[in-house]
């Protein structure tokens, strides 16, 4: 689907909704566009970069944006295109993505508001700046729920936290990865970028200093949510080593009753054998051998 938005008298911003090949033509026909940065922009896997075609005049901005969902419980992203041509803005979104069409609803309108717009840049450098902070609440959170399960340990170990772990960790994977493609983007987008006014290369920077803030509280909710991971699966290790040296005590004390019932179960002539209270006495050679395994065993530390 395919929407177009007056920027100026020069300039429009052209809204690419999953097109259809028959507004894949038009955009290549009449708005400037090329098959192959038409291909980068539509491709949902795209991973976030700058794309430049000179004969052209085109610049194309794939940005990694958090996707808002509650079907999951860890982060996702997803990319957006944004392409400079040389006289309009078109973005690409798909369902994912098509938040990001009311952020540019918005703005378009609150520039409006100020007066006329003299440059279309003015209306990408804002949403680009909002979409790097909407990183900072899914990272805030997952640093939140990495406290709740640290809290939880210290109290008592639950093999569900593996999978709470996992769901944070995979979810900081995506941001990481998203956000470090956003800080080289955005870097590659100054360097090219050379007839910006003073205050478009400041809102510039303004941007690039969020996406790399959002970097660096990810990498560090990352490093600390890998490390308590770490911490507990040694519990969980360590546990276990206990539950078996306790199982190796038991098997190895009720290994002696099995042995000394073995010799007098036997038909040889021992020791004791035919006397009157010899079944109590076999059971009480039984235990007070247990009882010396038992001993050696805490004497010479074998819980440690």
């Amino acid at each position: 689907m395919l929407s177009a938005e007056k920027i100026n008298n020069r300039s429009k911003w052209i809204s690419v909704f999953e097109p259809l090949p028959d507004e894949r033509e038009a955009l290549v026909n009449k708005y400037e566009v090329t098959d192959e940065l038409l291909g980068y922009a539509i491709d949902p896997y795209e991973k976030a970069r700058v794309e430049v075609d000179q004969t052209a005049g085109i610049i194309l901005l794939i940005f990694d944006v958090y996707v808002p969902t509650h079907t999951v419980s860890a982060a996702q992203t997803a990319p957006v295109g944004f392409m400079l041509t040389a006289n309009n803005i078109i973005t690409f979104t798909n369902a994912q993505t098509n938040f990001v069409n009311g952020m540019m609803v918005d703005q378009l309108a609150a520039l409006k508001e100020r007066g006329p717009i003299n440059d279309r840049i003015d209306l990408v450098l804002p949403v680009l700046y909002q979409l790097s902070t909407a990183y900072f609440g899914p990272i805030r959170k997952a640093d939140q729920q990495r406290q709740q399960i640290q809290e939880n340990l210290e109290s008592h170990t639950e093999r569900k936290a593996i999978t709470e772990f996992m769901e944070i960790e995979t979810g900081l994977v995506y941001i990481l990865t998203s956000l470090k493609g956003n800080v080289s983007l955005l870097q590659e987008m100054k360097r090219r970028l050379k007839n910006l006014s003073q205050k478009q290369k400041n809102d510039l920077d303004d941007v690039i200093i969020e996406a790399q803030q959002g970097l660096e509280m990810a990498q560090m909710t990352s490093d600390v949510s890998e490390r308590v991971s770490n911490a507990y699966s040694k519990v969980l290790d360590s546990n276990l080593n206990q539950t078996m040296k306790l199982l190796t005590i038991i098997s190895v004390v009720l290994t002696i009753p099995t042995i000394v019932s073995g010799f007098y179960g036997e038909n040889v002539k021992l020791p004791l054998a035919n006397l009157a209270y010899s079944w109590q006495i076999t059971l009480l050679i039984m235990l007070v051998l247990s009882l010396i395994t038992l001993i050696l065993i805490t004497n010479r530390h074998f819980w440690k």
